[in-house]
């Protein structure tokens, strides 16, 4: 085995930049709830997390393109292991969910399912059933491209990945139209479902796996500098949506953006653990972070459906957030007692304590 690849069974660097990524998406989703239809116009305030949320869905895929080689470099690779475990934990919650939103689109949106099959499952299969499945859908992609990436054992071979990867998403993004192809191809091929537009955060996920602990090693020397970076990409993308508008989780600059973020986060890990209290919270999030991204869409209809317009005045959207993570962390919890729930949230199992573990973190 590679010396520089992680051992470790437990990443607390990155159950924490799930957490980030967490709230990013929920900052997208809620930020979007109080966008004037009517008048179709943004609050600035509103738009301005909108935008600097979109770092969220690529961040997820380099955690799971992170988990899923890590755990291949550690223990091999058994296909017939793979497909159960994928299964359990994408599949099997990506088809439930998929199908209940279907039901809540209709019973409580007012919407309809189409009634054309080809429709209807092309619908299902890229993650339309609702707006935040397509995610699920990319990374069941991903996971059809895996037996095959799972290949790329050595450093030549990961920085070749990561170059070409970066090459094929930068092509993939700027794609408007296929000439050598038409029909539902065509359509496959520019719709952002299709894996290709994601493929280097996968990627770069597994070359983060590859190179864990001298990556760990020079990001903690440079924490200072990578702070630094954070702000600056943060300005960056405040003037991007400026200037250009608004731009999605797909924007070009994100192939430079989201690895230093994600370098910046493991960087900031031994500061921010310094404060219990975010510690704890982050933790929880983190931990929790598929059956948020999972749930909290519902969350968001009941609250719109049950509370009072006055709340969704912009001077509330913050209140708004937490009341939204908070209840849908409840939502997670409840959803854990039901028998076979990783069946239906992938949420991680309570880690046992030993002697050289912490105290569990409690919710």
């Amino acid at each position: 085995m590679n010396k520089n690849v992680a051992t470790k069974e437990y990443f607390n660097e990155i159950h924490f930049l799930r957490a980030f990524a967490c709230i990013g998406v929920l900052l997208v989703h809620v930020s979007a709830t109080y966008y004037n239809e009517a008048d179709g116009v943004w609050n600035w305030f509103t738009y301005f997390f909108n935008q600097l949320g979109r770092f969220g869905t690529p961040t997820f895929a380099v955690i799971s393109g992170f988990l899923l080689f890590n755990a291949v470099n550690k223990r091999g690779f058994s296909f017939k292991s793979f497909i159960t475990s994928r299964t359990t934990k994408i599949i099997m919650p990506f088809l439930i969910w998929s199908l209940f939103y279907q039901f809540v689109t209709v019973y409580f949106l007012g919407g309809t399912v189409p009634t054309d099959p080809k429709v209807l499952l092309y619908n299902f299969t890229m993650g339309e059933s609702f707006y935040h499945l397509y995610f699920m859908a990319i990374v069941v992609q991903f996971y059809f491209m895996f037996p095959l990436l799972q290949f790329i054992k050595n450093g030549l071979g990961w920085w070749i990945g990561l170059i070409v990867s970066a090459a094929i998403s930068l092509y993939f993004t700027n794609l408007q139209e296929v000439s050598f192809a038409s029909g539902i191809i065509e359509r496959v091929l520019i719709d952002k479902v299709f894996v290709m537009h994601w493929i280097f955060y996968f990627i770069f996920g597994g070359f983060l796996a590859y190179y864990w602990k001298p990556i760990s090693a020079w990001v903690k020397k440079h924490s200072v500098l990578l702070a630094v970076s954070v702000v600056i990409i943060y300005v960056a993308a405040f003037i991007e949506y400026k200037v250009m508008g608004s731009i999605s989780s797909r924007r070009e600059t994100n192939l430079i953006n989201i690895p230093l973020l994600s370098f910046a986060t493991i960087a900031l890990y031994s500061y921010l653990i310094k404060m219990n209290w975010l510690k704890n919270a982050l933790q929880v999030i983190g931990k929790l972070s598929m059956g948020i991204y999972l749930i909290h869409p519902f969350t968001l209809i009941l609250f719109t459906i049950l509370l009072p317009d006055v709340v969704w005045q912009t001077k509330f959207m913050p209140i708004m957030f937490f009341a939204v993570l908070f209840t849908t962390i409840v939502f997670v919890k409840i959803v854990q007692q039901v028998p076979k729930h990783q069946f239906i949230i992938p949420v991680p199992n309570k880690r046992k304590r030993t002697s050289i573990q912490r105290k569990p973190v409690s919710a």
